[in-house]
C-alpha cells in the first residue's frame, strides 16, 4: 500500500534528533529542506542523492540562519544518520557494504565519500515530492515542527529559495533554447544566486582558464561565476553569457586584460610585459583552450565571446 502525504508529514515530525540545553539539533530537519529544493531546482531527476556541492549549498542556506553557538556546519552527519528514519536508505560504495553496517557515525565528508554511494527516499515519498503542492506542506511542517522560534526567518529563507530556483529554471531553460518568457522581475540577490550556482555546476566547479578545481571540506569552493558581458550592459544572465573563474581570472577579465574568444581560447592583453614573472599565472594561459563544461548546451555564446575579444586592452 503507498504511503500517504499524511505519513510523511508525521514522519517528519517525528525525526530522532539530538537534544542539548533544551534545543534540537537542526541538521537532520535541514538536511530534508535542502533535498525538497534539489527536487524543486530539477537537480533530482531520479531518486538517488548525491551528497555534492548542488546538495551543500542549499543545506548552508538554511543552517547559516539558525545555527547557534554550539551548532556545528557538519552536513556528512545528518546524511548518514537520516538513516534511522524508516524513509532514508543509504547505497553502499561497492566493495563497502560490511563497512557500512559496522560504521556507527561518520567523523567528516570523506566517510560519506568513501562508504556511501548516494541515499535514497522511499519510492512513495519521492513521488509526492514532484508535487509543488506536497513540497510545500512538507516544507511547512518541517518548519513549524523544529523551527518555532526562528519559523518566520526560515519562511523568509524557503520563498528565498524558491524564487532562486525558479530562476535557475528559468535560466537552464533558456540556455536549452526553448521558448521562455519571464515576467517576474527578481532582486540582485536572487538573480545572482540563481546565475552563481547554474554557471559553477556547469563547469563543475573547475575554473575555465587555470582548470584548477578546489572545494573544502565545508563546501566552500574557489570559483566564481563571471558574466561575459556585463548584467549592466546585457541584462542577461543566460548561463552561456557566463564562465567560471577563481577569482584572480574574474578580476583580470572584468579588467579586459585577459580574454576567452570565438576560437575557445584565451588570449591576454599586450600591455603585460612578459618578461614581468608578477603576470606569470596570466601569461600561462595564453593561446590555451578554455575549459568548457561538459554539456555543449552550457558553452559560451560566441557573441559574447566577440564582446570580450573586442574589448581586449590593445
Amino acid at each position: 500500500m503507498m504511503k500517504t502525504l499524511e505519513y510523511y508529514v508525521k514522519s517528519f515530525s517525528r525525526l530522532h534528533v539530538n537534544r542539548a540545553h533544551g534545543r534540537v539539533s537542526p541538521h537532520k530537519p535541514i538536511m530534508l529542506l535542502a533535498v525538497i529544493e534539489l527536487v524543486e531546482s530539477g537537480l533530482l531527476p531520479e531518486n538517488r542523492i548525491y551528497y555534492t556541492q548542488q546538495l551543500l549549498e542549499r543545506f548552508r542556506a538554511y543552517f547559516e540562519v539558525v545555527q547557534e553557538p554550539g551548532d556545528s556546519y557538519s552536513p556528512y552527519l545528518p546524511f548518514f544518520h537520516l538513516k534511522r528514519e524508516q524513509f532514508w536508505h543509504l547505497k553502499p560504495t561497492p566493495n563497502r557494504q560490511d563497512v557500512l553496517k559496522t560504521l556507527r557515525t561518520v567523523h567528516g565528508p570523506s566517510d560519506i565519500n568513501d562508504n556511501i554511494l548516494y541515499a535514497t527516499l522511499d519510492d512513495d515519498l519521492f513521488i509526492l515530492l514532484q508535487s509543488k503542492n506536497n513540497r510545500a506542506i512538507l516544507r511547512q511542517g518541517l518548519i513549524n515542527t523544529w523551527f518555532l522560534r526562528s519559523r518566520e526567518v526560515m519562511k523568509t529563507v524557503a520563498i528565498e529559495q524558491r524564487k532562486i530556483n525558479n530562476y535557475q529554471s528559468f535560466l537552464q531553460k533558456k540556455a536549452e533554447h526553448k521558448e521562455v518568457h519571464e515576467q517576474v522581475r527578481y532582486n540582485k540577490k536572487i538573480r545572482d544566486t540563481a546565475f552563481s550556482r547554474i554557471v559553477r555546476e556547469a563547469y563543475d566547479y573547475r575554473c575555465a582558464a587555470s582548470g584548477l578545481r578546489v572545494i573544502l571540506p565545508d563546501g566552500a569552493v574557489l570559483v566564481e561565476a563571471a558574466h561575459l558581458i556585463p548584467y549592466a550592459d546585457s541584462q542577461d544572465d543566460d548561463p552561456r553569457n557566463g564562465i567560471a573563474l577563481a577569482p584572480n581570472y574574474h578580476w583580470a577579465l572584468d579588467r579586459h586584460i585577459i580574454a576567452p574568444g570565438p576560437d575557445l581560447k584565451w588570449h591576454i592583453s599586450p600591455i603585460l610585459d612578459r618578461r614581468n614573472r608578477d603576470y606569470q599565472e596570466l601569461i600561462d594561459i595564453d593561446n590555451q583552450s578554455i575549459m568548457l563544461p561538459h554539456n555543449r548546451k552550457y558553452y559560451p555564446r560566441m557573441d559574447a565571446l566577440k564582446w570580450r575579444m573586442k574589448r581586449l586592452v590593445k
